[in-house]
């Protein structure tokens, strides 16, 4: 798994409010509840987290996977709506 200097930029510019959660994001990719097939086939890694400074929240994880597993963290985002996060459901916990 990698987390690169770009998307923590990004994490850190677009959605602040999970910046401090690099650990966090880590195991949620590890450890999903579940995961949905993006439309670019980008992969949703999803969790809900029952204690974050914004109370609880789902954590979303955003990735991709290459052919050989590696999975590359694009993005990652707290939400409390599971209904605005699009994608296909392809594994649950």
């Amino acid at each position: 798994m990698t987390l690169s200097e770009e998307a923590r930029k990004h994490i850190r510019e677009r959605h602040p409010e999970v910046s401090r959660y690099e650990e966090l994001i880590k195991e949620v990719l590890v450890n999903p509840e579940f995961i949905l097939k993006g439309n670019r086939e980008e992969r949703k890694a999803i969790r809900y987290v029952k204690e974050t400074h914004l109370g609880p929240k789902y954590l979303v994880v955003v990735y991709r996977e290459s052919a050989s597993g590696r999975k590359a963290i694009i993005t990652a985002y707290f939400t409390s709506d599971l209904k605005r996060i699009k994608g296909e459901p392809i594994w649950k916990a």
